[in-house]
């Protein structure tokens, strides 16, 4: 049974989805069962701090066998959501939006983008053949929200527009925003919001590069898309 904590933190819901990913590969490579020791080689993540994150949910191991890995997945996926369908409204501008909206495969399990705005008013009408929906202007919003009962809004526009577009998609009645600009943004209390600054990410990552071996450098690896790095984690 799946038991979570209210102190789950953070970093820890982004090492589930590591381990996710990397069991869905081991997976595919046929491994059947997994130690702790042995995703943590794969991750570079320590195996004591996979075993806190998971023990953070109940008990899925068996001492001294490991982890089967069918069983382990569908436990992460029910805990991380992937078992039910997120529709998704992904609101952008121009060029960048046609880029993200085809390169949709970033999104995990169960999301899926089901309706299409742009702030650029050339851009509306414009079919997205990958998703079979056209671009709809941000006045549409609320309409569509509530047709097709979206609950997620990804923002990926201007960051002097970014606030402008999030008090719509609020007002409009979506419940949680992940908001790519690279400013934040404010909502009110009962919208869950996610803060996705890539910049940031990459400034951390030029810090690191440009000073060397600077203390706390491992943290950064907790953001990289398959958590490796030449030093495994230890929190």
């Amino acid at each position: 049974m799946i038991r979570a904590r209210e102190d789950v933190s953070k970093n820890t819901i982004a090492r589930m989805v590591i381990y996710y990913n990397t069991l869905e590969k081991m997976k595919e490579e046929g491994e059947r069962i997994c130690a702790s020791t042995r995703l943590g080689q794969r991750t570079g993540i320590a195996s004591p701090l996979i075993r806190r994150d998971l023990a953070c949910f109940g008990g899925f191991g068996r001492k001294g066998v490991g982890y089967e890995v069918d069983f382990l997945l569908s436990w992460i996926k029910e805990i991380l959501g992937y078992n039910t369908e997120w529709k998704v409204l992904f609101v952008g501008t121009g060029i960048p939006l046609k880029g993200i909206v085809n390169s949709y495969s970033f999104l995990p399990p169960g999301f899926k983008i089901v309706a299409v705005a742009d702030w650029d008013k050339n851009n509306h009408g414009y079919k997205i053949p990958e998703l079979n929906v056209r671009i709809q202007p941000l006045e549409s919003l609320t309409t569509l929200i509530k047709e097709q009962d979206i609950s997620i809004g990804l923002v990926n526009v201007h960051p002097k527009q970014a606030q402008k577009v999030v008090n719509i998609l609020v007002k409009a009645g979506i419940k949680g925003i992940a908001n790519f600009s690279p400013i934040s943004v404010f909502v009110p209390k009962h919208i869950l919001l996610s803060q996705m600054n890539v910049s940031s990410c990459l400034s951390q990552l030029s810090y690191n590069l440009s000073g060397g071996n600077i203390p706390g450098r491992q943290n950064l690896v907790n953001y990289l898309p398959h958590g490796q790095g030449k030093n495994q984690i230890q929190g």
